[in-house]
């Protein structure tokens, strides 16, 4: 586009990743688009490994159900600051400190805290639960922790490998689906580039001017197995399930009897966060199961695999690969640039979506819109535009010269300041009701805030509050919505959460790629590759082994979070 000045780099080199389905672009014209500065996500050759032996060297306390909890101190009752997850392992010290209320026996565990040894903590490094649970670790190196995907039909989760005769009799009209599956297989399971197909640096950042999809092996090359989480296509049948049978017990969160096949359903669009996956010959239909993080089975013909979004924003400060402030994101398809001549807006050519312009800071009347001026001299409609601004007024944090996160509802832009000093912005996607009542609406609460609690990963509701067994890792003030009636989800997994205030979080959603758009139910949604990125910038990080963290007093205050207009 002629004339027109977008923010690129002075040697040609693209703020943005090439094009894809779900991606950002670059316009005919070089201005940089959506992604290209900052978060994780290895360039994988496959999915993350996890080695079936503890994490932790010498003595251990090992999680052999959803959660444990690490307490303060060695009695009941006492503060919670943390807790460990199924298949987790952490160091401790040799001898029991004591055993009120815990049989057991309460081990102190590093860096600080103590857990109760019982039915749900051991401390031999052999139990078999604890063996079976050990892909259960996430991949901390990554932004997508697990592999994910959803449900596409309502289906069984199975807790042992199941015949013909017990598909038949859990799962209505059997045979019209895997005629369908049989047919359209390829197409139904197919997936685009994601988060993990971003080409990043030592440190995990994405590296400017690479393409998307530019690593050893893109996730749309991946196998069925390698989607669910597996090695390949080939990996064999778990230990823990050999011969049919299942020979640990159940420690999913819904209880059955001991001889059931199956535990609970899961409904459509549900989000299931999956570790590896095998599939059954003859005796089974040939079909595939993927192994949920509560060691359940789900037949993957029924489960759409997601990669999530490669979307992400820009690390800022040098001037040279991402732009000073102010400038701007295009947040919508079809925008256009304009000259503002004798209060008539004269269309000077398009703009890719994510494209970033550098803005003078200067929003002036337009004759339907308010536009923001551009550096070249030209204008752009304010309401298609998610614009990077300072803050109208700095808070203490930033006075204080301390770490802090400016979140702006009205550009729906989160930007990471040292002070007064920004170093890393991106879109987000706030509560969808934008600046209603979070009380009676789908808005995010503004304020200012601390993160109370950090978690690697947490199942979250229909409301985006922790749900399930990890509903008991946040104080009891956080982590509980209330449920409006409305069309209910389940998401498990979800990546990176950082609670602020009674419901809210920064997380990441790998369930949609609309990042710059309001659409949440009040929680602030950030791409996988950025919610990684902001997770380990902020204080608080979970001890080695631990899946969640408390903070305040004992474990450090966490990062101050101003959520304004």
């Amino acid at each position: 586009m002629a004339g027109v000045r977008h923010f690129s780099l002075a040697a040609g080199l693209a703020l943005s990743l090439v094009a894809c389905k779900r991606g950002p672009a670059v316009d005919a014209a070089g201005s940089a688009s959506a992604s290209a500065a900052p978060p994780p996500a290895p360039a994988p050759s496959g999915p993350p490994h996890r080695a079936e032996t503890p994490l932790a060297t010498g003595p251990i306390v090992g999680a052999i159900a959803g959660q444990v909890n690490v307490l303060l101190e060695p009695r009941d009752g006492a503060r919670r600051i943390g807790y460990l997850r199924l298949g987790a392992t952490v160091e401790r010290d040799g001898d029991a400190v004591g055993k009120s209320g815990c049989p057991g026996g309460w081990y102190k565990v590093k860096p600080r805290g103590f857990v109760c040894v019982g039915p749900d903590a051991t401390i031999d490094p052999s139990h078999a639960v604890l063996r079976a649970a050990a892909r259960v670790r996430p991949d901390r190196t990554s932004a997508m922790p697990y592999r994910y995907g959803f449900v596409r039909a309502v289906l069984p989760l199975y807790l042992r490998p199941p015949s013909r005769a017990q598909q038949e009799k859990s799962e209505m009209s059997l045979k019209a689906h895997l005629q369908r599956w049989q047919q359209q297989s390829a197409e139904l399971n197919k997936v685009v580039l994601g988060a993990d197909d971003v080409a990043v640096d030592s440190r995990g950042v994405p590296l400017v001017g690479k393409a998307l999809g530019d690593v050893p092996s893109p996730t749309t090359s991946w196998g069925q197995g390698k989607l669910f989480g597996g090695d390949s296509d080939d990996d064999a049948v778990p230990f823990w399930l050999e011969g049919g049978k299942r020979s640990i017990p159940n420690v999913a969160d819904f209880k059955v009897t001991g001889t059931s096949v199956f535990a609970d359903r899961a409904r459509r669009h549900t989000g299931l966060a999956f570790i590896g996956s095998f599939q059954m010959g003859e005796e089974g239909f040939s079909r595939r199961f993927g192994i949920t993080t509560d060691l359940r089975l789900a037949p993957t013909s029924k489960v759409k695999p997601d990669t999530g979004s490669p979307w992400h924003g820009l690390e800022l400060g040098d001037g040279k690969t991402a732009p000073p402030l102010p400038f701007g994101w295009v947040r919508v398809t079809g925008v256009k640039t304009y000259k503002l001549t004798d209060g008539k807006a004269k269309e000077r050519g398009p703009v890719d979506k994510r494209a970033v312009l550098l803005l003078t800071g200067k929003k002036v009347a337009g004759p339907d819109d308010y536009y923001w001026e551009l550096k070249n001299g030209q204008y752009a409609r304010a309401s298609q535009i998610s614009a990077v601004l300072p803050p109208p007024e700095w808070p203490e944090a930033a006075k204080k010269g301390e770490k802090w996160i400016d979140v702006s509802i009205d550009n729906q832009t989160l930007v990471l300041y040292v002070g007064q000093s920004p170093v890393f912005a991106t879109l987000v996607s706030t509560g969808r009701d934008k600046l209603g009542d979070p009380k009676t609406t789908h808005s995010t609460v503004r304020g200012a805030f601390r993160i109370q609690s950090k978690h690697v990963t947490a199942t979250m509701d229909s409301n985006e509050g922790l749900g399930g067994s990890q509903a008991k890792a946040a104080d009891p003030a956080y982590g509980v919505t209330k449920r409006r009636g409305e069309g209910q989800f389940w998401l498990r997994d979800v990546p990176y959460v950082q609670y602020f205030e009674k419901g809210y979080a920064l997380h990441v959603a790998y369930w949609h790629d609309v990042f710059g758009l309001a659409r949440s139910h009040g929680c602030i949604n950030l791409a996988p590759l950025d919610g990684k990125y902001v997770f380990d910038w902020t204080t608080g990080e979970p001890p080695d082994g631990w899946h969640g963290v408390m903070l305040g007093a004992e474990m450090g205050q966490g990062t101050v979070i101003v959520v304004r207009e």
